[in-house]
Formats: C-alpha cells, structure tokens, sequence
C-alpha cells in the first residue's frame, strides 16, 4: 500500500522530467534534422538527404563570423579570468570602504539586460569620439563588461570554501606577501578560475542582444549575422549553422570537463 502511494508521485517526478527533456532537446534534432533536407526549403520531416547545407555552412561567409566569434570569446575569457581573479580575492578576504559599491558595479551586468549595456555602450562610444572603436573593440570592451560577473562569482565561490587559515599558517612559516595567493591559493582554487573561464567564453560566444549595436562590417560575430540571415527565412544552411554554433560551447565544457572536472565545481565531488 505504501510503495503504491509512494510510486505515484515518483511517476510523475519522471513524466516531468521526461517532459522537460523533450521540450529542451526536441527543438535542436529538429533543427538538426532540417540542415539534411535536399530541398532549400526548411522541411520537417526533411525531405531527401543532402550534406550541401552543411558544406555552404563551412564557406567563408559563415567561417569567418564563426572565427572571429571563436577569438572574440577566447579573449573575453583570458580577460575576465585575469581581472576577475584578483578582484573576487579582494572582495572575499578583505574589508575596505566601498566594497559593497565595487561588488554591485561588478555583478550589476547579471541584472541589466545585456540589450541596455549595448545600447549604453554604443552611446558612450559615441559621446567619448570614440566611433572609430565600434567593432573588435567596442565587443570585447562590452563582453568583458557582461561576463566578467560570471568569472569573479566562480573564484568568489572557490575562495569561499577554502579556509583563510592555509594563507595564514603559509605567512607564519616565512612566506613573502603574495607568494602564499600564487603558490598555494591559485592551485586549490584552479577549478573555480577555470569554471569562470568557460562560463565566460560561453556568454560571449552566445551573446546576441549586446553584439547587435557594437558589430561593425567585417568585424560580426556569427550570431549576429545569424540575426540577419533571419531576415531572408530560416533555410537549411541556417539550420547547419546553429547545430555549429551549438556544438562548439557544448565541445569546450566537455574539454574542460575532462581535463579539469567542471562538473566537480558546479554539482560538488561526486567522491
């Protein structure tokens, strides 16, 4: 009577979760599966088989937004990581006058839209005499800006779970200042700068609503130009080049997760 009772909630916890699975995956096989269509009509189910779609999707006019998004992100993450670090150790350990003002200046981007940052920093580039910069630039300034948050909570939280005494019991056996933060901090909290790392190139790479107003020609990121390819209907090489653009992220937390242990950051050590 008990297990009766007790698997009908369980059941359900299951249907939902299958539900949620279906709901979050059954849009992207879709999309997968209209980049194999032989027609250049978006059909589902396709139509034929064709690896066309895919072979226009790796031309120069897709390759290059997809490179330069590639490094765009790459250098977005280098740059969060070096300023983030130091700035989530100052935040975590020490106590100093306007601290609560840094930190709402640092993570205040993870409450604005990223659309109201692009459209500020567009005006101030403007303001500034700064025209010239929209483009490289311009991106990089506001992807640092809007995944900076990302890099100094995952250090934040390494610094956190580590205790403050192993910096202490290094100072008293001799150790000159910061040599305890570079010798002993840094590597027990490599996982957490990683971590902050790769949520950074991700949000940079993904971004679209801040990259729309900061792009200039020659210098768009690949999801902006898939904004404006939008406007010509959603074809099959659309639909190659999202699987793309989809892949990518997805490869590179599997490399971090392989080498590094991403995992063990985010839902704790499964040991």
């Amino acid at each position: 009577m008990t297990n009766s009772h007790a698997s009908g909630p369980w059941r359900a916890l299951r249907w939902t979760v299958a539900g949620i699975y279906v709901f979050v995956f059954a849009p992207i096989l879709i999309t997968a599966s209209v980049s194999f269509n032989e027609s250049n009509r978006s059909l589902f189910p396709p139509r034929g088989f064709s690896l066309r779609w895919w072979d226009r999707a790796f031309s120069p006019e897709w390759l290059e937004p997809l490179l330069f998004s590639l490094q765009l992100a790459s250098l977005t993450a280098a740059i969060c990581v070096t300023l983030g670090t130091p700035l989530a150790f100052a935040l975590t350990r020490w106590r100093f006058r306007g601290r609560m003002a840094v930190a709402a200046l640092t993570l205040g981007p993870l409450m604005m839209p990223a659309l109201v940052t692009g459209v500020g920093l567009l005006q101030l580039f403007q303001i500034a005499g700064a025209r010239g910069s929209i483009g490289f630039p311009a991106l990089l300034a506001g992807h640092v800006v809007i995944s900076l948050p990302f890099a100094v909570r995952c250090v934040g939280i390494s610094l956190q779970g580590m205790p403050h005494n192993v910096e202490l019991a290094a100072m008293s056996l001799g150790a000159r200042p910061w040599r305890p933060q570079w010798e002993i901090v840094l590597p027990l909290i490599k996982t957490g700068v990683i971590a902050g790392a790769v949520f950074a190139f991700v949000h940079s790479f993904t971004d679209v609503n801040l990259s729309i107003f900061l792009a200039a020609p020659g210098q768009i990121p690949v999801t902006v130009k898939i904004m404006g390819f939008l406007e010509f209907g959603f074809a099959p090489t659309l639909a190659a080049v999202s699987v793309i653009t989809l892949v990518v992220p997805l490869i590179v937390v599997g490399i971090v997760q392989w080498f590094f242990g991403l995992g063990d950051f985010i839902y704790g050590d499964a040991r």
